[in-house]
């Protein structure tokens, strides 16, 4: 068993990317020219919620369980970077740098993602990726606080796939 450790500042790394036509992750999430890695994440959260349905009968002391669709979603908060919040508005990077965080959230664009768990740089590191939409952009600034922090999801169309980094 190793710990993944994400003390060096290489681990933890959140990109994403249009979807191709088809509305799915490109194959190449990692080197895309047009990929928006987010910067200054202040956390990051990863949940795979198996949903479930009890329900009780009259012939039974104890309640049945059947699993259904899981909720995916992903979470973090960001110290806001104004490229990556509003957009380079340079066209021919693709939608999501074009249009930044606030952008893709309020035009509601399908976005892939690529979540690392350690540096993507090194072959074998684990990712999971998949598509879904930006949602729960909320900046706040304040006197204890004075740079902008926004939450932000990434509702997920669907599952998560595992990788490794080639």
């Amino acid at each position: 068993m190793a710990v993944i450790n994400v003390s060096a500042g290489s681990q933890a790394v959140l990109h994403l990317a249009p979807t191709d036509a088809d509305g799915q992750a490109p194959g190449d999430l990692d080197t895309a020219a047009n990929v928006l890695t987010v910067p200054q994440m202040q956390d990051i959260t990863i949940n795979n919620s198996t949903g479930v349905f009890r329900f009780k009968t009259l012939d039974n002391t104890a309640e049945s369980a059947v699993t259904t669709p899981a909720t995916n979603q992903i979470s973090l908060n960001v110290v806001v970077d104004e490229t990556t919040f509003f957009g380079t508005g340079n066209a021919d990077v693709g939608a999501v740098v074009e249009n930044g965080l606030f952008g893709v959230s309020s035009n509601k664009t399908k976005v892939a993602f690529r979540a690392y768990f350690s540096d993507p740089l090194t072959s074998g590191s684990k990712y999971l990726e998949g598509t879904g939409f930006i949602s729960g952009l909320s900046p706040t600034v304040n006197m204890d606080s004075p740079v902008w922090i926004s939450p932000v999801t990434i509702e997920v169309d669907g599952d998560f796939d595992e990788g490794d980094v080639a």
